[in-house]
């Protein structure tokens, strides 16, 4: 299958299943749900939970049902950094996927609890599902390394301090590789986890998923400075304006273009390795993230 056509059709059960697990009406303060659901049934590419659904069916995984929750769940999570990313602490963004952000629409406080109560539902729905308890610890654990003080949340304190240091291009990859790549890294690997995938299997898939992550926030640091706001949902130049250490900043645009598709040929080299014929998909995916405009 061509990637996008698997794009398409997982991000469909992704949003049906979202709807299942976190509907409008059930449990808590009303306003709480309904901003939380403002953000995340927003739209979005749904990247992380098909990453992970791709990684459990590469890994021999047959029931895509089995890891519905720990998907569904990563997008919860996402949804929760994009809220806190764009608070007035933050990026103090507008827009995001082409709508207010969600402190313009309920303020910040009920903003900043959205987002917490977001990372807190998803792990409840991450440990629900058929799959063994012993196993769901141990993808839990891949997941909260990701986000935690090496992944998410300490890359945006590199991404915050970084104002006050030298840009090079090794500070942004090392904000890169923990705000976006490690993230995009785990979602792939918690799929190929929840498939009981072997200890090689899982090393080879973290490496293609590392740099699908990289790969993915330096094409995104183009659009940055290249796109139109209407094509990206959100600010255009918001970066060079706010003195964002990125590699377009660092080693220009050409240079990160160079680099970009460098790390597409070496995702595509490593997925023939590990996958052969079925490496198309990994294939077709690298060549989505690389040419993506938005």
């Amino acid at each position: 299958m061509d990637f996008l056509d698997y794009l398409n059709e997982k991000t469909l059960l992704v949003n049906a299943k979202l709807e299942e697990f976190f509907p409008l009406s059930g449990e808590g303060i009303p306003i709480l749900r309904e901003s939380m659901r403002y953000s995340l049934t927003a739209g979005g590419k749904r990247l992380r939970p098909v990453l992970c659904i791709l990684g459990y069916e590469l890994a021999g995984g047959t029931d895509v049902e089995v890891i519905m929750p720990q998907a569904c769940a990563l997008e919860m999570i996402h949804t929760f950094t994009l809220i806190h990313d764009d608070l007035p602490a933050m990026d103090n963004d507008d827009y995001r996927r082409g709508l207010p952000t969600n402190h313009k629409v309920y303020g910040e406080a009920m903003a900043i609890l959205a987002g917490d109560a977001l990372f807190i539902e998803a792990v409840r729905l991450f440990l629900r599902g058929r799959l063994p308890e012993p196993l769901k610890l141990r993808m839990l654990n891949e997941l909260t390394d990701s986000i935690g003080v090496d992944g998410v949340i300490g890359g945006q304190v590199l991404d915050i301090r970084a104002g006050g240091l030298r840009h090079t291009a090794k500070l942004a990859e090392n904000i890169h590789l923990r705000k976006t790549a490690r993230f995009v890294e785990a979602s792939l690997v918690i799929g190929v986890m929840g498939a009981g995938a072997s200890e090689y299997f899982i090393n080879e898939f973290r490496r293609v998923g590392r740099n699908l992550g990289l790969l993915f926030q330096i094409v995104d640091d183009i659009l940055d400075e290249t796109g139109e706001e209407l094509e990206l949902g959100k600010k255009s130049r918001k970066d060079r304006e706010r003195g964002k250490c990125t590699f377009p900043a660092t080693i220009g645009l050409k240079e990160s273009r160079i680099k970009a598709e460098k790390l597409a040929e070496r995702i595509k080299y490593d997925a023939r390795e590990l996958l052969n014929e079925k490496s198309a998909i990994i294939e077709g995916l690298a060549e989505y993230f690389l040419n993506r405009r938005k």
